[in-house]
């Protein structure tokens, strides 16, 4: 890492101020390059064309609306051509929040909660109440599939995107919640130099740097590198920790056809675990069916139930590289090679037994020290359009390959140890005594796929999209073996009612693992055999002033999943999750932007062969849910914005059994920012409170709850020189 951060350093020297003179001069002849890329000032709609082969030139004020897609297949797609549910969550979005994790960013999008982990130490998501794999569905730039382990650091990111439901076409095994999708800044035609501080009332203190340059005889090299450190502080009592970001986007423009794109970045992250609560035991219950789950009150969120500097530590490396090359004007080929590998240790601290009259339990749970996890991924891709008659085709054929390795771990158990819910002790890590040791063996996933995609424009109004994936599916492990073989097909229908509107219809297939047994199971980290799932979406967009609004009806048939009578992650029988999800983003005055979305969603269990199950809701899985967000800049206060945000989740199920309900919250967000100059360099200062109301509710979902975090006020000052 040291050498890597000199390499960085080094070549930044070499990025001063002459080149600040060539860059204007040279913004005329880059208009005609393909891989331009736009710089901090100018609009997230522009960086986002700009990231692949789409041109942009111009210089506007940030914008929260987005027009184009990044995420799979689909990449540098029009939203308006693009016929499934994408949540889009721009810079000047996450900037106006002051998000500082996923969790922050994906507030802003309907019916994803957490599940089971601590969200100071890990953010378990659930989208569509389908849990996301942690080792599938995320990626980085659109391909690479990143580990989520550990929070993954927004930072040096321009943007996170949603691709929700169904993704298989492109990205072969993942489950049908949808996949996040974190791009990288890059260097554009303006210099950046950046400097930030930051830091809240739980006494976290950090800072960091940005840093683009493009450079060279023609500005054929591009360099953007961040960096960011800080120290965490927490409203629960005695949790704190650390974090570090290193990054680099690097681009090369080698010919007027030739292109190449690394991306390297390093985080490391050093916490306390919280320690959660474990679902309590059914009361009146038979063989482990029916009675009911009497919850405790939502403790109070300064609580820590875990021992004293229990350690939740995360590190993760994750390299890709990419050469692009035009064949013809029309045709061009890809090439991706990434590695992304983490490696945590986790200590699991869960209280349960809770006497609710005097709040006495234990607390139980284990250490594993070496849990290391690799994703080797190599895709291959020709592009092209061509012309049969009438009809007008976009092809892409792909081939792709990611070898999933988990090595074995060793895993250590701790005696029970006393603990009160509601007046909790301090145990000394260092006391606890370990009693079995148990190796938990390691397993190969190996997923390889071959995909094909056509999209025939049928004059200005009519798209038809059709596809496949051919998918080759291995894994092995010291307990199984399991390989499958299978096709999935994509077909997809746009109709464009003006150049502005669009109405679609799609229908995919796609082959997952039914995810990763939760931690606090019985077979914690095991992925489950691959089942196929089924989508159906219908919706349509519209672009309104300075805004895009999206309506959506989905219907996703899968394997149920979920976690048993004996508290192990099963799959059997199946859920249905069908709902209507509705969205506005973007500018609705010139001086107000908004992001406003909800959903319905009623997902229920069916075929389980138990009348305990069938019927009921999926497991924390909100029917109701939805965020408001808004900025307003008044004319009348030069350089000021003042925002306001309301988020709402749901009651959600506690079991697969429905004999528990976590009751529905809503918490509000306030924030303002100032922009002014100093010395001829911009300075914004901004202030972030969120759950002003301090709201107590369940942060999570599963077999482990945890508190919600209480009122927090976060401030930022950034430097632009």
């Amino acid at each position: 890492m040291k050498k890597c951060a000199v390499s960085m350093l080094a070549l930044l020297a070499a990025m001063q101020a002459p080149l600040r003179a060539q860059a204007t001069e040279a913004m005329a002849t880059e208009a005609m390059d393909a891989a331009v890329d736009t710089t901090a000032s100018t609009t997230d709609a522009g960086q986002e064309k700009a990231l692949d082969d789409i041109i942009v030139s111009g210089t506007q004020a940030p914008s929260f609306k987005a027009e184009v897609v990044q995420v799979g297949a689909f990449r540098n797609q029009s939203l308006l051509d693009t016929p499934l549910t994408v949540a889009i969550l721009p810079r000047a979005l996450l900037d106006a929040q002051g998000a500082q994790g996923l969790d922050d960013a994906l507030r802003n999008t309907p019916g994803v909660t957490q599940q089971s982990t601590s969200p100071l130490t890990s953010n378990n998501f659930v989208s569509r109440g389908v849990l996301m794999n942690a080792r599938t569905n995320y990626r980085l730039n659109g391909s690479l599939p990143i580990i989520n382990l550990g929070p993954i650091p927004i930072e040096n990111k321009q943007r996170v995107e949603l691709l929700k439901g169904v993704s298989a076409l492109y990205y072969g095994i993942s489950t049908p919640s949808g996949i996040v999708n974190v791009v990288t800044k890059r260097a554009g035609s303006d210099p950046v130099t950046s400097f930030t501080l930051n830091g809240d009332n739980n006494g976290s203190f950090g800072s960091g740097f940005d840093i683009g340059r493009e450079f060279g005889d023609h500005n054929e090299y591009g360099a953007r590198v961040n960096g960011y450190a800080s120290r965490i502080g927490t409203p629960v009592n005695d949790v704190d920790g650390r974090r570090w970001l290193m990054s680099g986007a690097f681009d090369w423009r080698a010919s007027e056809r030739l292109t190449f794109k690394l991306d390297a970045e390093y985080y490391r992250r050093e916490m306390d675990e919280p320690g959660g609560i474990t679902l309590p035991t059914a009361v009146g219950a038979k063989g482990g069916n029916g009675g009911t789950i009497i919850l405790p009150s939502i403790p109070d969120p300064s609580l820590r139930f875990a021992p004293l500097n229990a350690p939740y530590n995360t590190w993760a490396t994750n390299v890709v590289g990419r050469a692009d090359y035009a064949i013809t004007d029309d045709w061009s080929a890809r090439a991706e090679f990434g590695v992304a590998s983490t490696r945590r240790q986790r200590t699991i601290a869960n209280l349960g037994g809770v006497n609710l009259a005097t709040g006495s339990g234990t607390v139980t749970g284990t250490y594993t020290p070496d849990q290391e996890y690799r994703n080797q991924n190599l895709r291959l891709e020709v592009s092209g359009k061509l012309d049969t008659g009438p009809i007008s085709h976009e092809l892409l054929i792909g081939f792709s390959r990611n070898r999933q390795t988990q090595e074995d771990q060793h895993q250590q158990s701790y005696t029970a140890i006393k603990q009160n819910l509601y007046d909790p002790v301090d145990v000394a890590y260092d006391t606890l005594k370990f009693t079995t040791t148990r190796l938990l063996a390691g397993s190969v996933n190996i997923d390889t796929g071959g995909y094909v995609m056509d999209m025939a424009h049928l004059g200005e109004s009519w798209l038809l999209i059709a596809g496949a994936r051919y998918v080759d599916y291995d894994t092995s492990s010291a307990a199984s073996n399991y390989a499958v073989q299978t096709v999935t097909p994509t077909a997809g229908l746009v109709y464009k009612l003006t150049p502005k509107s669009s109405l679609y219809a799609t229908y995919i297939e796609g082959l997952e693992s039914a995810g990763t047994a939760p931690d606090g199971t019985t077979n914690a980290g095991s992925i489950l055999n691959p089942i196929v799932s089924k989508q159906v979406e219908v919706g349509g967009r519209m672009e309104v002033a300075g805004a895009m609004m999206s309506l959506a009806w989905f219907h996703i048939d899968r394997g149920l999943a979920y976690t048993d009578i004996h508290n192990t992650y099963v799959l059997n029988g199946q859920a249905i999750h069908q709902g209507v999800e509705a969205s506005v983003q973007g500018e609705v005055l010139p001086d107000l932007s908004i992001m406003v979305s909800g959903q319905y969603l009623n997902a229920l269990q069916e075929n389980t062969g138990s009348i305990y199950q069938d019927g009921r809701r999926v497991e924390n899985t909100p029917r109701w849910s939805g965020s408001v967000f808004a900025e307003y800049h008044p004319d009348f206060l030069d350089g000021v914005g003042l925002n306001a945000g309301v988020y709402y989740t749901g009651d959600r199920a506690a079991d697969a059994q429905n004999r528990a309900t976590l009751p529905a919250y809503t918490t509000l967000s306030l924030g303002a920012s100032y922009k002014t100059q100093v010395q001829g360099n911009g300075l914004t200062l901004r202030v972030n409170a969120d759950n002003v109301t301090n709201e107590r509710y369940w942060a999570t979902g599963g077999p482990t709850l945890y508190s919600g975090m209480p009122a927090t006020v976060r401030f930022s000052a950034t430097l632009d020189l």
